[in-house]
């Protein structure tokens, strides 16, 4: 049976290439094809017009769409923010949800959420976290910006301070109206999903996670299970070979 195509969604404020050495390991070490998207949210800046969830859930539904059209089974990894962005994107494309309108083959199958954020239908992401930021978010208008120095050593624990740094100052800005934008739709209706708690993060914490998987499971317990790697909130670029164990061991679950 042939491996799924795995579709990442990235976290806010981050883009493709904080998950450069794990879709690496994916591909080279596990034989899966990877592709890593852009969050539209946290790739455009002043004056640019901010884009929304619903634009972010678009541009990642074209890529599901396109894989699903060549037969393709995708499984989509959604990091942080990018598990709402995620949730949403496979909406008529999973692949219950394609064989229903006359599909022969392709669509979504998993969702797998690392440390995400999974927001109630109706519910925006900044809501479902309790309406904080953190503090070394700032808002400006339509655009959210990372404090770099008082991050580096938050985000990126563990590194030299030169390289944490020069990893924070890496980091986007991100469209405000993203966290403010509500999903109107939920994947584990429709296909299995599995989260990967993180234990040392400390942007969202564990017991946050846990709720929302409570969540998951009261709606559909039968399609839920967890991974658990003790790691920080940014285990892809941390961590990236845990990870992709994690991600993995996600995938082969039944």
């Amino acid at each position: 049976m042939s491996k799924p195509a795995i579709v990442i969604v990235p976290g806010s404020f981050t883009g493709p290439e904080f998950y450069d050495s794990l879709s690496s390991i994916l591909q080279k070490e596990h034989g899966f094809e990877v592709i890593v998207g852009a969050l539209q949210s946290a790739s455009r800046s002043p004056p640019e017009k901010p884009a929304t969830l619903q634009e972010d859930a678009a541009y990642f539904r074209g890529i599901v769409e396109a894989l699903s059209s060549q037969g393709k089974d995708i499984v989509i990894v959604g990091h942080s923010f990018g598990g709402a962005v995620a949730t949403q994107s496979v909406k008529s494309v999973t692949k219950p949800e394609r064989q229903a309108a006359g599909a022969d083959a392709g669509g979504a199958v998993r969702m797998v959420y690392l440390a995400s954020v999974l927001p109630d239908i109706g519910q925006a992401p900044l809501e479902a976290m309790g309406g904080q930021l953190g503090q070394n978010i700032k808002i400006l208008g339509d655009f959210m910006h990372i404090d770099a120095d008082a991050a580096a050593p938050v985000f990126f624990p563990g590194l030299p301070s030169d390289v944490a740094l020069d990893l924070a100052r890496k980091l986007k800005c991100q469209s405000t109206l993203s966290f403010l934008d509500p999903p109107n739709y939920t994947a584990v209706d429709h296909v299995p999903v599995t989260y990967i708690y993180t234990t040392k993060d400390n942007i969202i914490p564990v017991e946050y996670q846990q709720v929302w998987v409570e969540k998951l499971k009261q709606r559909n317990a039968k399609k839920v299970s967890t991974v658990t790697i003790d790691e920080h909130h940014y285990a892809p670029t941390l961590a990236p070979e845990v990870t992709a164990k994690a991600i993995v061991e996600a995938i082969t679950q039944d």
